[in-house]
């Protein structure tokens, strides 16, 4: 947990490269470099694909394998040749001559580390200040890494202990959706390589529900609100028509069992110790709440319930809806109280 100078210039970094500017340069390209390419792609001298004017940063590894490499050294207007397996389209997966090459070459200019810049980039006045933001901002990241290895560690205690019989018959209906939605019937080798990834993901959602069950989870209406406006804001989708389509396209159980699911581990690591790599106890209270503060949302929950049994309906969500989208956001929570319990909603396939 400790929070090294390294750690602190790494952040810093990080934020003056959101503030650099792009310069063109005349040597070859090197890692970190912005190459703007064309590329063609062919298959038994049969051009497949092309793309042209397309920026990319050698070493992101976000396109083609072996193009990082391939762009190395080249440069502007120079071409050269790899052997890549595309990524997408009707020949995904199949192994393609590419030729690339770079028009322009441009480094990163990151701005000077001083006030002027920690005013242009914070709320701070100098650098010391802005230094010792960026050092909490650390110690915060390293607090929620370790919330997330307790978790992903007591899932993987969970799965070890439990063995059961997994349906083959849904999984093989996922599988052969997923290949006949990629055009990818045939192909084998990727086949079982979703049949790998769906099995164990079943395995978790329904070890989870089991947990969930044993746990005595409960969710709020909040609970799913706040989910679905993270998943909305993670898709970059606009949250009121998240919320719609899951209200009118029976969404809606996926959203409430996948909110239990994540909440029963939370609940769940309320009931064992976790200690860190010096084998101290690490308080995860932040991330996974208490019992106290669940009792807490239920009680208030149950008010809600009176009240509204007792008058007119209250609002319950606070949400920027357009008009006309009150009603499908009241029905998106419907039946999501504190008393809703994990057998109620039907598992999701993610």
């Amino acid at each position: 947990m400790e929070v090294t100078d390294e750690d602190v210039e790494t952040e810093l970094t990080t934020l003056r490269e959101r503030y650099a500017t792009l310069v063109g340069v005349e040597r070859p390209a090197a890692d970190g470099d912005f190459v703007t390419l064309d590329l063609t792609a062919t298959i038994e001298e049969e051009e497949i694909d092309s793309v042209s004017g397309v920026s990319y940063q050698i070493g992101a590894g976000n396109m083609l394998e072996g193009l990082d490499e391939a762009l190395t050294g080249l440069s502007a207007g120079e071409t050269t040749t790899f052997s890549s397996a595309l990524v997408g389209g009707d020949h995904a997966g199949e192994d393609a001559e590419v030729t690339v090459t770079a028009s322009v070459i441009k480094e990163q200019e990151l701005p000077e580390v001083d006030d002027d810049f920690a005013q242009m980039a914070s709320e701070h006045d100098t650098v010391e200040e802005l230094k010792e933001s960026l050092r909490t901002q650390a110690a915060d990241a390293k607090r929620n890494e370790q919330a997330i290895q307790a978790r992903d560690k007591l899932i993987e205690h969970l799965q070890e202990a439990a063995d059961f019989p997994i349906p083959t018959g849904v999984v093989e209906d996922e599988v052969t959706r997923h290949l006949a939605a990629e055009g990818r019937e045939d192909d084998t080798e990727h086949g079982e390589e979703v049949r790998v990834e769906t099995t164990e993901g079943l395995r978790r959602q329904l070890l989870l529900d089991v947990l969930a069950e044993q746990v005595d989870v409960k969710i709020g209406q909040n609970e799913v609100l706040e989910f679905m406006l993270n998943t909305a804001r993670q898709y970059q989708m606009d949250p009121n028509e998240l919320i719609k389509n899951a209200s009118e396209n029976g969404q809606m159980p996926s959203f409430i069992a996948e909110v239990t699911r994540n909440k029963s581990v939370a609940t769940a690591l309320r009931q064992v110790k976790v200690v860190d790599s010096t084998g101290a106890e690490v308080d995860l209270t932040d991330y996974i709440g208490s019992d106290e503060e669940d009792a807490q949302m239920e009680a208030e929950a149950q008010a809600a319930a009176v009240q509204a049994a007792a008058g007119p309906a209250t609002e319950l969500v606070d949400v920027d809806l357009d008009e006309g989208d009150d009603d499908a956001a009241a029905e998106a929570v419907e039946g999501t109280d504190a008393g809703d319990q994990t057998e109620e909603a039907e598992p999701s396939k993610d």
